[in-house]
């Protein structure tokens, strides 16, 4: 791991990295939803757009950089299944109250993307390295963030066939001024 991939350290303490694992969008999928977010998304100065696209699976936040080894045989242990998808209507989150996310629902209609997101909650949790969260997981895209909670507004819908998600991710994450830089630790292919 480089140093700039670390967390910082406190005397007497291991290096820790920010962590989450997640499924990049396809290269023409990704594509396609870019050109959208300008045309839709970047006249609202409130958001700030996501500029990488990756469906999140757990965040795990700061562990010991001397579990990446662990997490990453706990990860390549996983059967992964195919991971067919499709993006649907944007979505403002949280569901209730002032806004502070617009995103993407993605199509389930297999169960893979949740079973699989399960299975990596689960074999993570039992390394003792990610807390499962207690609201349900909601398969979606993070498109934009808004800067301070804000209200829906009326958007077109992005039109993106189906697609298949062509990997699991570990990724580092290392907040910058300009926002988070992601690296891709180690990747777990999934079956076309």
């Amino acid at each position: 791991m480089s140093a700039a991939g670390s967390g910082r350290r406190a005397a007497g303490t291991e290096d820790t990295l920010r962590l989450f694992v997640a499924c990049d969008l396809p290269a023409d999928a990704a594509a396609v939803v870019d050109r959208w977010q300008a045309a839709e998304l970047s006249p609202h100065e409130e958001l700030r757009v996501a500029r990488t696209l990756h469906v999140t699976l757990c965040f795990l936040g700061s562990v010991a950089e001397s579990r990446v080894a662990d997490i990453t045989s706990a990860l390549g242990a996983l059967a992964l299944p195919a991971l067919p998808t499709a993006l649907g209507e944007a979505l403002f989150l949280p569901a209730h109250g002032a806004k502070r996310v617009v995103a993407l629902r993605l199509a389930d209609d297999s169960g893979a993307l949740a079973a699989t997101q399960r299975a990596v909650s689960d074999s993570l949790a039992a390394l003792g390295v990610y807390t499962a969260e207690r609201r349900p997981w909601l398969a979606h895209l993070t498109v934009a963030r808004y800067r301070r909670p804000g209200h829906p507004f009326s958007l077109q819908n992005v039109t993106v066939g189906a697609v298949g998600l062509p990997s699991v991710i570990l990724y580092a994450s290392h907040l910058e001024r300009g926002g988070a830089v992601h690296t891709p630790l180690a990747t777990f292919p999934t079956p076309a």
